[in-house]
């Protein structure tokens, strides 16, 4: 296991949907074999008008976002080089997890090719899917159809965890001084999610997103991981202090 993997833990504003307001995350990896953006939280559009590009999902989702909360203002700030970039992984394309997408010329993006056909497939805003997000030409598409170790290495594993979108991923890591670290996603939004108190938030299929839950709570206790979920206030308040783990 290299010992220079780090995680670097952000959010880019927040959202408000049934009356609670939530963190929107995103994360930095670098390793030795390149720098790893997952998600980028919300896209930069959303801070500047996000009618205009939310369309009606922004009678939903109430944002709070500036520019300044832009995945690539916030990289620039601690000096991540854009270009140095090599790979965003997509847990999924909802609108809020879409905002790396077109900013780092050199990464190649890494998605399940279910969530892809099915981003592509969707209506107008269907199921949280943004056209605009992911219908463009300058993304190097990488799409994966199962279990995928990032760097062959151990060190990112990325976990098929579908229901709340056709092709969702989670990701395990492994550090040095921290162990294991799972990035739930939105598989599991909560710990009461997490612990079966509340249906997790199943756009595709419940079944599939039980089944994937119950999976991830095998994989944390057969790591001993930290676990990290997708839209949590109190859970991300805890993890997120410190913001960054090796």
């Amino acid at each position: 296991m290299p010992d220079s993997v780090e995680l670097h833990l952000f959010t880019s504003g927040t959202l408000v949907f049934a009356g609670f307001e939530v963190p929107v995350p995103f994360f930095l990896i670098r390793h030795p074999d390149g720098n790893v953006v997952v998600d980028g939280g919300n896209p930069l559009a959303v801070a500047r008008d996000p009618r205009a590009h939310l369309g009606p999902l922004a009678d939903v989702f109430e944002v709070h976002m500036t520019a300044e909360d832009h995945c690539l203002a916030q990289l620039e700030r601690i000096g991540a080089d854009p270009a140095a970039i090599t790979h965003v992984v997509q847990t999924h394309l909802h609108m809020d997890h879409t905002g790396a997408l077109g900013h780092f010329p050199n990464a190649t993006v890494i998605v399940h090719e279910r969530e892809l056909e099915a981003a592509r497939a969707a209506r107008p805003f269907e199921n949280g899917y943004v056209r605009a997000d992911f219908d463009r030409d300058d993304i190097d598409w990488q799409p994966i159809a199962a279990e995928h170790d990032l760097f062959g290495d151990g060190t990112i594993r990325l976990i098929e965890t579908p229901g709340h979108s056709a092709g969702h991923m989670s990701i395990l890591l492994s550090l040095q001084q921290t162990g294991a670290v799972l990035l739930t996603a939105d598989a599991a939004d909560n710990r009461a999610q997490w612990h079966g108190r509340m249906e997790p938030r199943a756009l595709t299929s419940l079944q599939d997103a039980l089944n994937s839950i119950e999976l991830l709570r095998r994989i944390a206790a057969e790591h001993d991981a930290l676990v990290v979920h997708g839209h949590d206030p109190k859970n991300w308040a805890a993890v997120s202090e410190p913001s960054s783990y090796r």
